[in-house]
């Protein structure tokens, strides 16, 4: 049940009488949550008593997306929630909790939403709102980060054995049992290929009878998902067997009740040495990446087994799979000398290997983490444990990456350590996209701040921006005065446009476009802040290239995002200093207009420019919320333009804002120097 609404626009300039009735404050505060409702990406449900008072449009897409029920009526999720807030209804005033669902959508996608249940007050009664996030891709996410985690642990096992003196029986138990964890599956097994026939032998397995191993043996042929796979050289991926066309599960297979599984074949340069297989006893899709990850461990047991069967030396086995992996490896010995640096790790830290060999992995310290950090670090490895965790490490030309790493001890026979193991996995990529993840989060958190804002100041806003109307009107006043009602009155109505246009859409309409001309856009915003820079002591000095072109702007909020930045440099000179304003035509990054703002304040900490657009981050100031800076750069980026905050050590900050100019405007404007 969708709310009708009015066009918040019209509504909102309609004339406002002097006093308000009870019927149409009701009426006016319907409008506004029903917009509101809208403008928040989740969905909004509310119940009060056992009946649904609310419900907008979120919310019901929300729930319509999940899979029917068998009668093809009623929605599993629907019914669930609103049963579980009738329930949650007979809880006091403020309660709170948040409930997790994993569904599937109409196509067997699986979903994963979050409710929050609200009792809030209803009519002197109590009520349940609830609001309704898709959590899928967040979710789906955090799964990848953790399963890639777990591989990257496993690999790093496999590969601490692949260069110890393990034998080969050892390697492999330890491969399957580590694989069939990490995936999750119900039988795992390794089957080598014998020169006599095209008959496979199981020498190793987890789910099936120990007795078998090294024992049993199965057929190879192609009629066979393993013998398949060996012809093709590829990755074999069944989903169901019993649907299965293209060949005839084993007998061994059938008895132990395998259903879907994956089979890979065990390359060792250009021979199959045979196939690792992995089964389980449900239906069941396999990703590329779990393809992958049983193909590396295939591919890695191979090698050992090769390597061991042919008497090779040590050395040299590991460092092959140095030199084949993508992720970063190192091999220390135990007093931290750098013995092995491998080409990915060359590609990672920028560091050659002939200048790593020798060194110590200190060369990558980037001072981000603490004394404490690095004395767990050696005090798991020493004691025989694996360390795992997140580094921020630094290049060699002094940039820094983060990295997933995980330090083994390589023991001998004795359980002595000999080396130190470290696998770097670079994680740049996936941090960005968990950090964007996180700045939607943020930002869901603005726009529910916005709605706040807009129901509670607008009235008084509009009261002030009349008023100030009014006495612009009086014949009686002087011109000055008068002028600067007027100014007032404007900047109410630029005030109460933003909140309703700007602070208050979680997806922002586009602005209203109009040619603007950015000198006398300066000039008024100083005029609105010369009491302010009067009072600071601060001597404002402009620098504007003559025949600027105008740019194709909303007036209002590209004069917010100047006062913003205006108002941080007067917050960061309590002592007074110079503000130089600069305007020039420029073209590196196109056509367009460079405003620059230069502060003689007390700067910019380096770490704090890396936070400077979070909401909420205030870098310290006594007054503000910390959105400034995310408007004004939410402001010019949908624009089109560019906004940069640089901070020279001991000369204050330096804020630039570039605005594209239609490419007909510029060519009549000449170059002005720089």
């Amino acid at each position: 049940m969708e709310p009708k609404m009015r066009d918040p626009m019209t509504s909102s300039h309609r004339p406002r009488s002097k006093t308000t009735s009870p019927v149409q404050s009701e009426v006016a505060a319907a409008e506004v949550l029903a917009w509101v409702s809208d403008c928040i990406q989740g969905g909004l449900c509310f119940v009060c008593n056992g009946l649904l008072i609310f419900e907008n449009s979120h919310f019901a897409e929300l729930v319509e997306a999940t899979e029917l029920r068998a009668d093809g009526i009623e929605h599993r999720l629907r019914k669930s929630l609103l049963d579980e807030a009738i329930l949650w209804n007979r809880r006091p005033l403020g309660a709170k909790k948040l409930s997790g669902y994993r569904l599937k959508d109409r196509q067997g996608h699986p979903l994963h939403y979050e409710c929050r249940f609200n009792v809030v007050p209803y009519r002197g009664e109590r009520g349940v709102l609830m609001v309704l996030e898709d959590v899928t891709e967040r979710t789906l996410l955090a799964q990848e980060a953790a399963q890639a985690a777990c591989f990257q642990s496993v690999l790093a096992r496999i590969g601490t054995l692949a260069v110890s003196d393990e034998p080969a029986q050892a390697l492999m138990n330890e491969a399957v049992r580590l694989t069939a964890e990490a995936l999750g599956v119900d039988l795992c097994k390794i089957l080598i290929a014998r020169e006599s026939d095209d008959h496979l032998a199981v020498v190793a397995g987890v789910g099936i009878e120990e007795e078998f191993i090294g024992k049993l043996t199965i057929e190879g042929g192609t009629h066979s998902q393993a013998g398949f796979a060996i012809r093709e050289r590829l990755p074999v991926v069944v989903r169901d067997l019993r649907e299965e066309t293209r060949f005839t599960p084993s007998k061994l297979l059938t008895e132990h009740g395998g259903i879907a599984g994956m089979c890979v074949p065990m390359l060792v340069e250009d021979k199959v040495y045979g196939v690792m297989t992995a089964h389980s006893k449900q239906v069941r899709d396999f990703t590329e990446k779990e393809q992958a990850f049983l193909c590396t461990v295939a591919n890695t047991v191979a090698t050992v087994l090769e390597r061991k069967r042919r008497a090779d030396a040590q050395i040299d086995l590991y460092h092959r799979l140095f030199m084949s992996a993508q992720d970063g490896i190192m091999l220390t010995d135990t007093d931290g000398r750098i013995l092995e640096w491998n080409p990915a790790l060359e590609r990672m830290t920028g560091w050659a290997r002939e200048e790593a060999l020798g060194q110590r992995p200190s060369i990558l310290k980037s001072g981000k983490h603490s004394p404490e950090f690095y004395e767990r670090l050696w005090h798991a490895i020493r004691s025989g444990k694996p360390f795992v965790d997140r580094f921020v490490n630094r290049r060699k030309d002094g940039t820094e990456f983060l990295v997933w790493e995980s330090v083994s001890p390589v023991k001998d026979r004795d359980e002595i350590t000999q080396y130190y193991l470290a696998i770097l996995t670079d994680l740049s990529e996936r941090e960005q996209m968990l950090e964007a993840l996180r700045h939607t989060e943020q930002v869901k958190l603005v726009g529910q701040l916005a709605g706040g804002i807009l129901h509670e100041i607008r009235n008084p806003l509009i009261g002030l921006g009349s008023l100030a109307t009014h006495l612009a009107e009086q014949e009686q006043l002087p011109q000055a005065a008068r002028d600067r009602c007027r100014l007032i009155a404007r900047e109410a109505a630029r005030i109460d446009e933003l909140l309703e246009t700007h602070l208050g859409q979680l997806r922002p309409r586009p602005f209203d476009l109009r040619p603007c001309d950015l000198p006398s856009l300066i000039d008024d915003t100083l005029t609105l802040l010369r009491p302010n820079l009067h009072n600071q002591q601060i001597n404002v000095k402009k620098a504007i290239a003559p025949d600027l072109p105008q740019v194709e702007a909303s007036r209002a909020h590209i004069q917010q995002a100047c006062l913003n930045i205006i108002m941080n440099a007067i917050d960061a000179m309590p002592n007074g200093g110079d503000l130089t304003i600069t305007a020039r035509p420029d073209t590196k990054r196109g056509p367009g207009l460079l405003l620059t703002f230069s502060d003689t304040g007390k700067g910019i900490p380096p770490e704090d420019l890396q936070r400077i657009f979070e909401p909420f981050f205030t870098n310290g100031k006594a007054k503000g919320v910390g959105l400034g800076l995310t408007i004004t750069h939410d402001i010019i980026e949908r624009h089109g333009g560019q906004l940069a905050i640089e901070s020279p050590t001991g000369s204050g900050a330096v804020v630039e804002v570039w605005l594209p100019v239609k490419q007909e405007v510029c060519h009549d404007v000449a170059p002005v120097a720089g």
